[in-house]
């Protein structure tokens, strides 16, 4: 497993994650358009997509030429001056965040996005934000619950109102 992590986390990843990506923006863009390929659909999507793609583009030909010139994927300057993790070290005492973060964070959108159908995208949306800054390791319950509701219930009104486009809501 640790060969594995180590050549994902160099340029094989780094290609892998920027295809994901490119992937999910062509998806998308290609949704929108065939749920309906009006103006007022496509306004913000199609040039979001279209950045995303000119962005990924360059991201993905820098990547390839930093490999074929054979230069690390992180240089020194870039690298972060930390301690070995506990990880590398073989020391167990990491926190659980270190530890189980990133599968819980995965997990936790793969619920947010299930939920979205069944529960609205208001509720599903603010829950997700509150429980990923605790995640994080907020733990003041007045900013956790006020800029999960701002930003959980700001977007679902600016894509009802302003965009006219129905989501499934529970409350809104």
């Amino acid at each position: 497993m640790r060969q594995v992590m180590t050549h994902l986390s160099g340029t094989a990843g780094h290609l892998l994650l920027l295809a994901g990506f490119a992937a999910y923006a062509l998806w998308y863009a290609l949704d929108a358009w065939a749920a309906q390929a009006k103006t007022q659909n496509m306004l913000l999507i199609g040039p979001a997509a279209l950045l995303a793609g000119v962005v990924i583009a360059l991201l993905f030909a820098k990547e390839l030429l930093r490999w074929r010139a054979g230069e690390p994927t992180e240089t020194a300057e870039d690298a972060p001056d930390v301690e070995p993790a506990a990880a590398d070290t073989g020391d167990d005492t990491r926190t659980f965040r270190e530890a189980w973060g990133t599968p819980l964070s995965a997990a936790l959108l793969g619920v947010y996005v299930i939920a979205l159908p069944i529960v609205g995208f208001d509720v599903a949306t603010v829950v997700y934000i509150a429980l990923c800054m605790m995640l994080q390791g907020a733990r003041d319950w007045r900013i956790i619950l006020g800029f999960s509701l701002v930003a959980g219930l700001l977007p679902v009104w600016a894509i009802e109102k302003m965009l006219s486009v129905p989501v499934p809501t529970l409350f809104l």
